[in-house]
């Protein structure tokens, strides 16, 4: 799997070769004039930008990389945290958006969310992300996620609803095992169990349909 990282920052560039693994490839565009052509030519699967390198506001610019990139996924790496501007990306396309201080440990978990088809966002932003796309989903395409039905939801088992209930709760998948003591590869199994049972694609979309109405009522009920 091919990783493009566009940046002029060396020692972010090390950063990242740290937390990539070896059977990932690492290519580094260092310009914006450059970018287009290593897309075209790479075709990588993530791409992680540098908002340094972007105009503000930077949400526009990112949709355009979003819509170059095809099926890579694109990791917006911003200086401070940013509330506004993280809605703004996420609903520009970006996956992701993390810090450009990110240390190599923290930059594998959300390369690993990643890799699952996942969406990364911070646990505090969750809540509002949600209310926000619902929002927006009002006058745009909204992300295709059907109405909750208790029947879908009783047939998790009961490890699997503990599991969703961290999930929407904000937990990463390192905080999930930690309470349960369990393996993060374990959870990473009964979340792609969950996905297959649910008919949805990834974290944010979990999240989306199990508060949809009575879906969180219908998974606290159920629970022993």
């Amino acid at each position: 799997m091919s990783i493009l990282l566009a940046t002029r920052d060396t020692e972010l560039a090390n950063r990242c070769r740290r937390a990539v693994s070896a059977e990932h490839q690492l290519e580094i565009a260092d310009s914006m004039v450059a970018l287009p052509n290593k897309i075209t030519t790479l075709a990588p699967a993530v791409i992680l930008m540098d908002a340094e390198l972007l105009d503000r506001p930077i949400d526009r610019q990112v949709g355009e990389i979003v819509a170059l990139s095809g099926a890579g996924r694109v990791i917006v790496m911003t200086p401070a945290p940013d509330e506004e501007e993280e809605i703004a990306l996420l609903k520009a396309g970006a996956k992701e958006s993390s810090r450009r201080g990110i240390d190599p440990e923290s930059l594998q978990q959300v390369l690993s969310v990643t890799y699952g088809g996942g969406v990364w966002v911070t646990r505090s932003l969750l809540p509002r992300l949600v209310t926000e796309l619902r929002r927006y989903a009002e006058g745009q395409q909204r992300p295709a996620v059907e109405k909750p039905g208790p029947d879908k939801l009783s047939a998790l088992t009961v490890r699997e609803k503990e599991i969703v209930q961290l999930i929407v709760g904000g937990a990463s998948n390192k905080q999930v095992a930690m309470a349960l003591d369990i393996s993060e590869r374990t959870v990473k199994g009964h979340l792609s169990n969950v996905f297959q049972k649910l008919g949805v694609s990834d974290r944010l979309r979990l999240v989306l349909y199990v508060t949809e109405g009575q879906g969180a009522r219908s998974l606290t009920a159920r629970k022993r």
